[in-house]
Order: C-alpha cells, then structure tokens, then sequence
C-alpha cells in the first residue's frame, strides 16, 4: 500500500510539474494526431462571413490600389529589452492575415493564413503584399484576420499597399486596442534581429539571428514586371537579409530588434544548393537521381523604410 500510494504521489508531482513547465503566460501550442488548429476559426470566419462582417476579396483588390494612408504611427524605442520582454512586444504585436476562401479546386472552405503586425492601437495592420493577394483556387473568399487567441477580427479595408514592395497596410475592428510595433531605420549588419511567426504552420516559433546584409532588388519576376504600363518604373525594395529562421507561413511577421521596434518583415527565401555532378548509368540500371544539398539559406525581409512610404508624411 505504501509503495502504491508513493508511486501515485510521484505520477502527481511529476503531473503538475509538467503542467507547469514554463514561466506563466506562457502559451502551450497543441500539435499532433487529431488537433484541428484552424477548426475554431473556421467556425467563426463562417458566423462573420453569414453576418456580412468581412470584407471581398473582390473589395479587398480595389482598395489596394491605394498607395497610401493617413495614420499615426508611435515613435521608435530607445530602452533595450529582456529577451522575455521582446519575446512578449513580439507575440502581443503579431496577428496572422489571410483569406477564409471557397476553393474552385476542391469545392470546400479554407483558411489561409501567414503573419502580420500591429501599427497602432487603433486597428492598423502591416503585412506583405503577396499575403492580401487572393489565392490561384480562390472562388469567392474575405480578408479576416486571426489574433494569437484564436479570434477573427474582420479586416474593414485595405488602406495601402505597393505589390512591388510587397508591403501593404490593413485595418481591423477589434473590441480592445492591439499592442503596436513601432518602426525604426535604424539597423545595420552585425544588429541582432529577432522574429515571432508561424514556419509551415507551426505556431509561435520565435528565432534569433544578426543583420547580414542590405541588398536593393526587385520583388517582381520579369514576368510580373512586363505586364507594367509601357515606361513604368520596377519598384526595388531595400531588402534585409538575415540569419533568423522562418519558412512558408511567416510572410508578414516582423523582425524586431533589441528595442522591440519593427525593423522589417518576412517576405522571401532563397536556397541555394549544390551543383548537380555528372551521373553515370549502368548498363540495364534506371534512372539515377541525386540528392542535392542546401550550401546556404537566405531569409529575406523586406525593410521597415518601405512600410513607412505608405504613410503620409505629416
């Protein structure tokens, strides 16, 4: 009986030890056979879709023809950070954007999302351009945006965006005030960067990495920037490279820096792998392929200098 009484004991300190594996206030994200992360949401992008709450894709594309807006946004952070207090900027500034859309392929609802932040209390919302975009199987969809509780906010307008800058500046109706990322230019190679995003749906993945660079590029393929009006300028970003991780599904998260302020957000990655060598083929042997392996990843993000140029100057 003692022996089976201290056995349950020990199963109830371990329990509760496991329970309480991390600071309070820190989010336990399920994973897993049987979790369905987008189940809730889905549930109520439906409930705000039916009450005409949110806003067309169809609408969304309009506005987007906006090339700026008119806010106010909070001045730059002089005060360095814990890492727990720009780990906690970071997960209160950050919001997922995207579509809640009927697909032509399928003929089912889905929900779409990547990153984004808020700009000030208020309800604006930076993001890429390439997130707002509708998606290829889009037969009808809304813009709805998603808080780190799990509740969709109806997005009410696109206020600015540049598709060549892959920026864009949203609004959102929330009953309480969103926790704003102030922007700052100042950052340089060797600074250390930090980002909170959701890498191929994994959520709240926060990493740290240095500035490596500034490099000045188009976002558009020649593709894109052909179909431009005769004569029309290809927009060339300032691009921040970085050693922080992230992975599709983080486009739009910000980077932060020691401060806590916005110094750019996700937009692309590059890998670069091995040179393929020459195969030989054995007689009466199939087909060989070879495996390629990654030399370098660049993680790219778009500078906080660009969000900036959709806000009128005062």
């Amino acid at each position: 009986m003692l022996m089976k009484n201290t056995c349950a004991l020990l199963f109830l300190l371990l329990s509760a030890r496991i329970a309480c594996a991390q600071a309070p206030g820190v989010p336990v994200y399920a994973e897993g056979r049987g979790t369905r992360p987008n189940a809730v949401l889905t549930e109520q992008a439906e409930k705000l879709q039916e009450a005409s709450e949110l806003l067309s894709m169809t609408k969304a594309l309009e506005q987007a023809q906006r090339t700026q807006c008119d806010i106010v946004l909070p001045p730059a952070d002089t005060k360095p950070l814990t890492p727990r207090e720009r780990w906690q900027r970071a997960l209160k500034a950050h919001l997922r954007v995207g579509q809640f859309y009927l697909c032509s392929k399928c003929d089912k609802w889905h929900l779409d999302l990547a990153g984004g932040y808020a700009l000030t209390a208020d309800g604006a919302v930076a993001t890429c351009a390439h997130v707002i975009a509708p998606p290829p199987n889009m037969k009808e969809g809304w813009l709805v945006v998603a808080t780190e509780e799990d509740v969709i906010l109806p997005v009410t307008e696109v206020l600015a965006c540049n598709v060549g800058t892959d920026c864009a500046i949203i609004r959102v109706k929330s009953g309480q005030p969103l926790t704003p990322l102030p922007l700052s230019l100042d950052v340089s190679p060797g600074d250390s960067v930090w980002c909170f995003s959701d890498p191929s749906g994994k959520r709240g993945y926060f990493s740290e990495g240095i500035v490596s660079r500034f490099v000045k590029r188009p976002f558009m393929s020649k593709k894109e920037a052909a179909k431009l009006p005769e004569g029309t300028e290809v927009p060339k970003p300032v691009w921040l490279e970085t050693t922080t991780d992230w992975a599709p599904g983080s486009s739009g998260s910000a980077l932060i820096d020691q401060f806590g302020n916005g110094v750019g957000h996700v937009s692309e990655i590059q890998t670069v792998l091995e040179e393929p060598l020459p195969v030989r083929k054995r007689k009466n042997e199939g087909t060989l392929i070879q495996q390629l392996g990654t030399q370098i990843v660049f993680h790219q993000a778009i500078g906080a200098a660009e969000v900036k140029a959709l806000v009128k100057k005062p």
